[in-house]
């Protein structure tokens, strides 16, 4: 399944196209799906600041390395927690679904384009933002719960559990640098 055929059958039948691209453990899918994630993000920060185009290439690269970096850790544990409810497909399904929700994170697109002819739309910038990812959000809970066949409240639950690893290690991470700074100085 191509993803102009799984966009048009996603709006028919949701689970059984979700089905369809996990089954298939379509990697190339949640790549491309990761690559669009990390143009919107480079697009929405520094449309219309004059990058070089050795400044574009870094940012989106930095950006898509990121973005598969965070999807593959935040899969890798949620699956583990949800492997625990069902017995279905696992943290690499996830990162699939996730890669996947980068596509709806092109509404960025549809406001940062305007907002170059438009700059009385700026302020908006961090509200359309935090809209754009609780979308992102909730399309990867909704399509997570249909791969692994488990309510979205637990699944909803598996993924906000997946983040207290992650938080945990950026905090101890930051402690460690304050210390080695303290110490040094």
């Amino acid at each position: 399944m191509n993803l102009l055929t799984a966009y048009f059958s996603y709006h028919k039948n949701p689970a059984q196209t979700i089905g369809a691209l996990v089954e298939e453990r379509r990697f190339g899918a949640a790549v491309v799906g990761y690559a669009a994630a990390a143009l919107c993000w480079v697009v929405f920060f520094w449309a219309g600041e004059g990058l070089s185009a050795w400044g574009l290439v870094w940012r989106f690269a930095f950006f898509w390395l990121l973005e598969m970096t965070m999807g593959y850790l935040w899969a890798a544990l949620s699956g583990l927690f949800l492997n625990f409810f069902s017995g279905g497909n696992g943290p690499s399904a996830l990162f699939v679904v996730m890669g996947l929700s980068g596509f709806a994170q092109g509404l960025l697109l549809c406001f940062a384009i305007p907002a170059l002819a438009a700059p009385w739309l700026k302020p908006l910038a961090a509200l359309v933002l935090l809209i754009v990812l609780l979308l992102r959000f909730v399309f990867v809970v909704l399509n997570a719960s249909r791969a692994a066949q488990v309510s979205a409240g637990k699944t909803l639950g598996a993924l906000c559990f997946a983040f207290v690893p992650v938080v945990a290690g950026f905090f101890l991470c930051v402690g460690l640098l304050g210390l080695m700074i303290g110490f040094f100085l």
